[in-house]
């Protein structure tokens, strides 16, 4: 005869409430191991046992002590206890392995921070939320994934520093200008391969450019005009090369509040200007020399362009709103012929430049408030193409000059 043992018996252990409070939460036998027991080493997390004094091995376990796994720099023959360091469990292992050095990029902290709480407010191109999260909170965490957006953003705030600090300047321009060194080279080659993964950092960046472009620039002296405006014409085309290849993608995203704000710029055909006797004799200088067709039409287009852009923040200043994003339209739509003239420095193409300057002025002050990155920019401009025109085309800078030392905003 066989006796079956009770059906509820179960094998008995010996409880202990020395176990580690990450195996206690979980309710799992700890094996008591310091200063790391075998559940959370295998699960690769921070063990308690490892910041409290433990008892001695045990020979019936006949398990060694083992150092922390998360000790950093700690020595398994020591019997010293280092300072521990705790390294993010989700973190990955191939990262966390090649981070050997413990340093703080504090600079670059500091124009991130910057950046967000006051750069991101000044670029916004209206008071939604959405228009203020463009800038704050989109831009900077795409910035982490496409590199050259985020260096065009340490830039930037690296200039709106310098602007802020004039007895640092010399240093913030110094850090900006490598971060934008650095960007523009990766901007460039990344344009000639847009895609739907990249073309929001690509649309973004381009329209960072037109803040970095002024802002990095010096305004001293006056110096050749390829240098400081012309280059910077050109990379601002990137965003119609962008818009035009992944428009609908950009405006299905973070994007669409900027692009908002170009759809609703109005049709300014039926509106009068106090100034068009003064467009109508550009299109008169223009027209009075002979040119090729092409030429004559970048030209055309150039001076309809820049009209209608003048009635435009005419329009916006009269309602009390911003005019710097309706300002750089014209350089953004400028076709390569023109900006071929302009690099010739014909003077036709320098003068319609100088009436463009006028433009700049009036969108250097906005609400009372100096638009930092174009601060001075208007007369500086004006005084470079001084310098490159000549003989009678000097008479034709007459009323860009006038409009900008009389200090009148319209």
């Amino acid at each position: 005869m066989h006796l079956m043992p009770p059906k509820n018996q179960r094998r008995s252990h010996t409880k202990s409430k020395n176990g580690c409070s990450q195996c206690k939460v979980r309710r799992i036998k700890c094996n008591e191991v310091h200063p790391l027991c075998n559940n959370c080493e295998r699960r690769q997390i921070f063990c308690d046992f490892s910041t409290t004094p433990g008892p001695d091995a045990s020979p019936s376990t006949g398990a060694e002590s083992k150092p922390p796994l998360f000790c950093v720099g700690s020595d398994r023959d020591s019997n010293k206890s280092p300072t521990q360091k705790l390294v993010d469990p989700f973190a990955s292992p191939d990262l966390v392995s090649r981070k050997t050095s413990t340093d703080l990029d504090v600079t670059d902290l500091r124009l991130i921070h910057h950046f967000t709480s006051v750069v991101a407010l000044d670029l916004a191109s209206g008071d939604t939320p959405e228009a203020i999260a463009l800038w704050q909170v989109h831009a900077v965490k795409l910035g982490f994934k496409h590199h050259f957006l985020l260096r065009g953003i340490l830039a930037a705030s690296a200039f709106h520093l310098g602007y802020l600090y004039p007895e640092r300047r010399a240093e913030y321009v110094l850090i900006g200008s490598a971060h934008q060194s650095i960007a523009l080279e990766e901007f460039q080659t990344t344009l000639g391969h847009v895609s739907e993964s990249n073309c929001h950092a690509l649309f973004a960046f381009s329209c960072l450019i037109i803040v970095l472009a002024f802002a990095s620039s010096s305004k001293d002296k006056a110096r050749d005009l390829n240098t400081d405006v012309l280059s910077w014409f050109y990379l601002l085309r990137g965003a119609h090369i962008v818009l035009n290849m992944h428009g609908e993608t950009i405006r299905c995203s973070f994007l669409k509040p900027l692009l908002d704000e170009l759809a609703h710029l109005e049709n300014t055909e039926a509106h009068k200007y106090p100034y068009t006797e003064e467009f109508t004799k550009l299109f008169r200088i223009c027209n009075s020399t002979d040119h090729d067709k092409e030429s004559a039409q970048a030209y055309d287009l150039a001076i309809h362009a820049l009209l209608s852009a003048f009635i435009q923040v005419s329009l916006l200043r009269e309602r009390g709103q911003g005019t710097v994003l309706a300002s750089f339209v014209w350089p953004l739509g400028l076709s390569p012929k023109f900006l071929e003239l302009l690099g010739e420095k014909q003077p036709e193409a320098i003068i319609i430049l100088a009436h463009y300057c006028v433009l700049i002025y009036w969108s250097e002050e906005q609400n009372g408030q100096a638009t930092w990155f174009i601060d001075g920019w208007a007369n500086y401009m004006l005084e470079t193409i001084k310098e490159t025109v000549s003989g009678e085309w000097l008479k034709h800078l007459q009323w860009p000059h006038a409009m900008i030392k009389s200090g009148k905003p319209m």
